[in-house]
């Protein structure tokens, strides 16, 4: 692990001096206190002071993909776009289509007119005029003024990240655990769907909850409203009774839920769930375990595997593209997909020991024909592993290539991710 310019989670961050983060004046979470006392190392991130660790990286990362972590990953922008043409609005700016359903979340990419990336986001419908979307903290500043320049008429963009924490439960036995605490069904609720759920430790009805996810359309809004919301004064942590929206989502490729509470309620759910899940070998997991799960799932990193100059097609998602539709960057991403002379994101894996990282030129024989986006050794697989950007003749997978390590190259051959 390099010490300076590494790289973590769904955006840039580096490690910093305690006096750097003093002086820059980063942003801290409602967690922040409870990481220091865990005595988690912390870095400056996304302008955020975040825990890269609290123990080693390879052992959270390994009880995540044996059992479950928890993250306190509050810095992500969450943003509300709401009024009655929100839909069509959204959906003009994005890569994928939005859904129109509550209760349903699509991954995207947020498009500029010549089809580069603006950020990688999760857009959940939580009633036909509301919409929450999840961006990256580092473009959250970019990304609200474009959304903001672009709005149409009668629609309402909304920076509402300081109102709620995002905790992701992350693991094989992530829904077992958060099963304890709700009589919401979670096994009801599918990959990219969402619910407004009761969160209770312990819950009393053990294992029979309910069968149906309550509806998620109050969620959001200024005035709450229906029944699967709280009143301002009603069930509160001090009652022991909480509801807040739950996602089907997560950046590990494993099981989980990525949890929405509001700064009061945030520690108070946070030390729940890692007391109730002592059993299953529960434990807090910082960034640097974060990249290296999602690297081995081949998932993207806001600012290092594209940087605002690349589009879906050079980023390896064509599938997140729903071309059958009108959006603002088709016409540009059609006559790109047409030239076909743009490169690609592909995977390599090492054949030795060499550990890529960020930067790192990808050769074949005596011509640089690409260069390393993300790279680490894999605590899976225990050899190293790589996103690079290359050459579309060189794009193709089983390719012998060399990646140059310090001044050595070492040899790797590209693979389709996941690599796990």
């Amino acid at each position: 692990m390099r010490g300076v310019g590494l790289s973590f989670a769904r955006g840039r961050g580096s490690i910093r001096s305690p006096a750097f983060l003093a002086a820059s004046m980063a942003l801290r979470t409602p967690l922040y206190e409870w990481h220091r006392s865990a005595g988690a190392r912390m870095i400056e991130f996304g302008g955020w002071e975040m825990p890269l660790q609290y123990g080693g990286i390879v052992d959270e990362h390994l009880a995540v993909r044996r059992s479950a972590g928890l993250f306190d990953v509050s810095h992500m922008g969450k943003l509300f776009v709401e009024g009655g043409p929100a839909h069509a609005f959204i959906d003009r700016l994005s890569a994928n289509d939005i859904p129109t359903s509550p209760g349903k979340a699509r991954y995207t990419h947020l498009l500029r007119e010549d089809g580069t990336i603006l950020d990688d986001v999760i857009v959940t419908c939580v009633a036909s005029d509301r919409f929450f979307i999840v961006c990256n903290a580092g473009p959250r500043a970019s990304v609200l003024a474009w959304l903001d320049d672009r709005r149409a008429p009668g629609v309402a963009v909304t920076d509402r990240t300081d109102e709620y924490l995002c905790l992701a439960i992350q693991g094989p036995r992530a829904p077992e655990l958060l099963q304890r605490f709700t009589s919401v069904d979670l096994s009801r609720i599918r990959p990219f769907a969402a619910a407004v759920i009761d969160f209770v430790p312990p819950a009393p009805w053990g294992s029979h909850p309910r069968a149906v996810p309550p509806e998620v359309e109050g969620w959001g809004a200024r005035a709450p409203r229906g029944p699967s919301i709280l009143p301002p004064e009603g069930p509160s942590v001090s009652a022991g009774r909480v509801a807040l929206l739950a996602t089907r989502t997560g950046y590990t490729g494993e099981a989980g839920f990525e949890l929405f509470p509001t700064p009061v309620e945030g520690q108070w759910v946070w030390e729940s769930l890692l007391a109730e899940g002592r059993d299953l070998g529960v434990r807090p997991i910082g960034l640097g375990a974060r990249d290296t799960l999602r690297l081995e799932k081949g998932y993207l990193l806001s600012g290092q595997d594209f940087d605002g100059r690349q589009t879906p097609l050079e980023t390896a998602c064509e599938w997140v593209v729903k071309w059958d539709r009108e959006f603002f960057a088709r016409g540009a991403l059609l006559a790109q997909r047409a030239r076909d002379d743009y490169p690609r994101l592909v995977g390599l894996r090492m054949e030795d020991r060499g550990i890529p990282r960020h930067g790192c030129p990808v050769l074949s024989g005596d011509r640089t024909i690409g260069t390393v986006t993300s790279g680490t050794m894999s605590p899976s697989l225990r050899v190293g592993i790589a996103l690079a950007s290359a050459e579309r003749t060189s794009a193709v997978e089983g390719t012998s290539v060399q990646v140059e390590i310090r001044g050595q190259r070492h040899p790797a051959r590209v693979v389709r991710p996941p690599f796990l």
